[in-house]
């Protein structure tokens, strides 16, 4: 007999902010050593959790405050967490303790996205005005401003090989450039689209773009043409993300939901009573779990489970 599964949360790790928070950023280490979160408001914390699956007792590594802070990406290659804030500094923290190890000031205005290559080498950063800027982990040093246009970038995604940037535009544009060289290789554009935060698929082989309407545009890295959609989410998504093996998708809204790939079915959808709220969701690299973060500060660990 076939083993049926269903989906429902497995974990609530962390300890309530006492104020809301206005978004939460989640992700994992590439080799799934780290679980990382920052509160953009409320506590302002920054925290992370060493991985040892969903159902693993909860064991907090470490929380440090970071007063204007927008984002973060753990570095494992470094031993710490890269964050950026409202004041324009990029800065790197210590695993064992939160320490702030590294700090320089970001050329321009301050970065409302921070994305990191699987390898752990690069950074990428974008704002709305000021572009997408790239950054060496090693010199801790900018790499410069990529060339074509960046206005209103809601997003930013590596190819899985770290071969290839994507950014996402309110402007109907989805621009790709070639990270060695950082040479433009494609622009498409769609009038009275906008845009939001891309992702390759695992295996590299498609871009998929959310928008604000009830469409995920897929696009065939190959050549960039269309690939057809992914439907039946919300309007005014704002993040997909896909489990190791590409079967899941997870959209987010105000919640999130995870849909079967080849079939497109919604198989869990988790809602919180605030349209204005945001958190990503992130598939543990293991792919046992899909983390969110809650807007009471805590973070909600989700995954199958034997139904009946």
């Amino acid at each position: 007999m076939t083993q049926r599964w269903s989906w429902s949360r497995l974990a609530l790790w962390g300890v309530p902010s006492a104020r809301d928070s206005e978004y939460q950023g989640v992700s994992f280490s590439p080799g799934g050593e780290l679980l990382v979160t920052l509160e953009h408001q409320g506590a302002k914390r920054l925290r992370w959790w060493r991985w040892h699956g969903a159902k693993a007792p909860e064991a907090l590594a470490g929380e440090v405050v970071i007063p204007q802070g927008v984002a973060a990406r753990p570095l494992p290659l470094l031993g710490g967490i890269a964050v950026t804030d409202q004041r324009f500094h990029i800065s790197l923290r210590a695993v064992e303790d939160g320490r702030l190890l590294r700090q320089e000031v970001l050329p321009g205005r301050e970065a409302w996205g921070l994305t990191a290559n699987r390898q752990g080498t690069l950074l990428a950063m974008q704002n709305f005005t000021g572009g997408v800027l790239l950054w060496d982990v090693e010199t801790w040093a900018s790499l410069g401003r990529l060339e074509g246009p960046q206005e209103d970038v809601t997003g930013l995604a590596f190819s899985p090989d770290g071969r290839l940037l994507a950014a996402s535009s309110l402007e109907g544009r989805i621009v790709i450039w070639e990270v060695p060289s950082k040479r433009l290789v494609h622009i498409h554009e769609e009038h009275e689209t906008q845009f939001t935060h891309p992702a390759f698929t695992p295996d590299g082989t498609e871009l998929v773009a959310p928008t604000t309407s009830q469409r995920l545009q897929r696009f065939r890295v190959s050549d960039w043409s269309p690939a057809g959609t992914f439907a039946g989410s919300l309007a005014g998504m704002s993040s997909v993300d896909f489990s190791p093996d590409g079967q899941l998708f997870t959209t987010t809204k105000a919640g999130f939901r995870v849909f079967d790939t080849r079939t497109n079915t919604c198989l869990l959808h988790h809602d919180v009573d605030n349209d204005f709220y945001y958190s990503n969701s992130a598939f543990s690299p293991d792919g046992t779990a899909v983390a969110w973060g809650e807007p009471d500060g805590t973070v909600s660990l989700w995954g199958p489970t034997p139904a009946g």
